[in-house]
């Protein structure tokens, strides 16, 4: 027989009253401290609450009446020779380990770091290709509202250069291209951002007078034109928004609800502005503009002059290599190089 002193609460009144407790076989007896019965029931019909650190335990009984004691070590034994309890008594025989608990941080740690690293990016790559034009449509709308309110001033290069140049972002356009997007080029001034060129998802590539100005012959206008149709094509904006609002938003829209991408959508001027693309989206979008000159026998020089001249007009910060996200420009130029020597 197994003995266990405790309080006893009839489930009534909010009185308690010392009692002790017996369990022999399946059968469980409550007496009070001067020894009258004042319960007994199968232990099969008992609820034992799961054991929680060194704090008192409670049995609850039918009826709504409550056993409470700090004696766990007997009820522990009650509760294995009935048979209960048995997941939870392995989950606090765990928790009570410290080097169980560390383990298992560390575990939680690792488990949220791959998530983050490798499952969210391949549900946002899927979020972002099978939303709606209309969801496409509406965050380019909000972005340009922005941009054009706080960086962008009208364009002032000469209308023919303006042809010149829309003329050729045409010609690099395939039938696929013209069928997925909704692609248009637009000219901006921005002394804030300076020589630039991005991509909005439903097609609209921006850019500004600074770039047309800085480049000195078509073809570097051309490579700069073809990383951005990649940046549509593999729909890095939206999935650049995904990655950066985390998994509530990827579980959202997942569910169904498309309102998160809207509010979301409110980072994408920051991310063009400032922080741009990821190394791994913006690695893509070379790869793609390169291949595309060197498949057609044309030299990268060009997409390499114009970075080197970019990259001349960007602040330059110590360990920028390592703590930005953007690749600096001197390691984009060498690996566009050596796809070009891998190809001869």
């Amino acid at each position: 027989m197994i003995e266990v002193r405790g309080t006893y609460f009839d489930g009534r009144s909010s009185a308690a009253r010392d009692a002790t407790l017996n369990c022999a076989g399946d059968m469980i007896t409550i007496r009070g401290e001067s020894g009258p019965l004042i319960h007994a029931v199968q232990v099969s019909r008992c609820y034992f609450d799961p054991p929680l650190g060194k704090t008192s335990r409670s049995i609850r009984l039918p009826g709504g009446a409550v056993f409470e004691t700090k004696d766990c070590d007997s009820l522990v034994s009650i509760e294995r020779s009935a048979g209960k309890n048995r997941a939870m008594r392995v989950v606090h025989y765990l928790e009570t380990r410290w080097k169980t608990v560390a383990l298992s941080l560390a575990g939680i740690v690792l488990f949220v770091w791959l998530f983050h690293t490798f499952a969210i990016p391949v549900l946002a790559k899927k979020i972002a290709f099978a939303l709606p034009p209309r969801v496409t449509q509406e965050v380019s709308n909000q972005t340009m509202r922005v941009l054009d309110g706080h960086l962008l001033k009208p364009s002032e290069l000469p209308a023919g250069r303006r042809a010149a140049v829309n003329k050729d972002f045409q010609g690099l356009l395939d039938d696929d291209d013209r069928s997925l997007h909704d692609y248009r080029l637009e000219f901006r001034k921005s002394p804030a951002m300076g020589p630039n060129a991005f991509a909005l998802p439903s097609g609209m590539i921006i850019m500004t007078d600074e770039l047309v100005n800085l480049s000195e012959n078509d073809a570097e206008i051309r490579g700069v034109l073809l990383h951005e149709i990649a940046h549509v094509r593999e729909r890095h904006a939206l999935r650049s928004v995904m990655q950066n609002a985390g998994i509530f938003l990827v579980i959202a829209t997942l569910a169904g609800d498309l309102s998160g991408i809207s509010s979301a959508a409110a980072s994408l001027p920051t991310i063009l502005a400032n922080a741009g693309y990821s190394r791994i989206f913006e690695r893509e979008a070379d790869r793609f503009a390169a291949l595309y000159f060197i498949r057609r026998g044309w030299s990268v020089k060009p997409m390499q002059d114009i970075l080197g001249r970019m990259a001349k007009n960007v602040p330059r910060l110590p360990g920028e290599a390592v703590l930005s996200t953007h690749p600096v420009m001197e390691e984009r130029i060498r690996e566009i190089g050596a796809l070009a020597e891998k190809d001869r």
